[in-house]
């Protein structure tokens, strides 16, 4: 999806996360750590020298990755990103895959933590779940990298989505659509993910600037469906029966969202209520084709897998030790809808390189 673009702000990502990893910024505690990391070499190295270094700071190392939960595009694509890069790399790859499981997914971070990888990328359910492991794995000299989801506790890395100005850019369509200069009844319903997820929280920070300048727009529904396709269904159902000049529905991913869009569809208001969703696995550019969705933003999932390979790479070439940086790097968001839904590498749908959906 725009691949050029994506390149350029990737890149330019990248080098201001490797100045401020450079710089040592930091508000937590400096962790010791003999296990991740070899030192760091003088700007006068030679070349065989940089390359040498390069090598011997990642090899043997493993990287570990607990999700929330495989069997989503979203989960697959990361995976399946990670494994590529990490395996290229001849770094080790290691899958826990708690399968949406809070309790579950904090006791594959707690035996991780007990096994010493050299990194460990985590998924958060909600602010505070891994909150504290984060911090211990750091302590264990863990570089520990979050992704799409921050939790409370900022570990040495953060890759995903600026979900504040995504809530900013999504609430600015719907005024667009539903606002005082639209006929429509100004009617909006949000289904949110999890209540205390980043994700959430951050994307109602930056909707609430919008619609706070709005006051004609009227939320007549905030509920969370927990990123589950059936709850965002019924949920939405509901709040069609009780406002049938609902006049946009909001979604916080497509996966869950889509559900929401089938109990609109089914009241026969597709059209009238207009569907708004974010991510961009084959869901979105599927439903945009099928008129499911009226659109999404996609934040470049499958760049967001390379970012990681990428900054633990670096984090493990750095010298310094775990809980010494705080670095943040937000890929590109695109805005996807009847006009380029169907463009080459537009979504992604987990499995292979360079879908085009038609």
């Amino acid at each position: 999806m725009r691949p050029l673009r994506t390149r350029a702000v990737r890149a330019l990502a990248l080098g201001a996360a490797a100045v401020l990893i450079a710089t040592g910024c930091s508000t937590g505690t400096r962790a010791n750590s003999t296990s991740a990391g070899s030192g760091q070499i003088p700007p006068t190295a030679s070349a065989g020298e940089l390359r040498n270094h390069a090598l011997r700071s990642i090899e043997g190392k493993t990287v570990a990755f607990v999700p929330v939960g495989l069997g989503t595009p979203l989960m697959e694509e990361w995976n399946r990103q990670m494994e590529t890069g990490f395996k290229a790399a001849g770094l080790n790859y290691v899958l826990r895959d708690p399968n949406w499981d809070t309790a579950k997914q904090a006791e594959a971070v707690q035996s991780l933590i007990n096994e010493k990888p050299a990194v460990l990328v985590v998924h958060n359910f909600d602010v505070q779940i891994l909150a504290k492991l984060i911090q211990q794995a750091e302590q264990a000299g863990i570089y520990v990298i979050q992704i799409n989801m921050v939790s409370n506790y900022k570990s040495d890395a953060f890759v995903g989505a600026d979900t504040i100005d995504l809530g900013r850019r999504i609430a600015t369509d719907i005024v667009n659509e539903c606002g005082a200069n639209t006929p429509t009844s100004h009617e909006v319903q949000i289904v949110q993910g999890d209540a205390t997820s980043g994700f959430t929280l951050d994307v109602m920070a930056g909707a609430k600037e919008i619609f706070d300048q709005h006051p004609e727009i009227k939320i007549v529904s905030t509920q969370a469906a927990n990123w589950d396709r059936t709850k965002a269904h019924d949920i939405t159902a509901t709040v069609i029966q009780q406002h049938p000049n609902l006049c946009a529905s909001w979604g916080f991913w497509d996966q869950m969202q889509y559900g929401s869009a089938a109990a609109i569809k089914e009241a026969g208001k597709l059209g009238q209520v207009k569907v708004f969703t974010s991510d961009h696995s084959s869901i979105t550019c599927e439903g945009i084709r099928d008129g499911m969705f009226h659109q999404s933003y996609g934040y470049s999932v499958p760049t967001q897998g390379k970012d990681i390979v990428a900054i633990a790479k670096y984090l493990l070439q750095s010298g310094q030790a775990p809980g010494t940086a705080r670095i943040a790097d937000y890929t590109p968001l695109v805005k996807i809808d009847k006009t380029n839904w169907n463009q080459p590498n537009m979504c992604y749908d987990g499995k292979s390189d360079g879908l085009t959906v038609s």
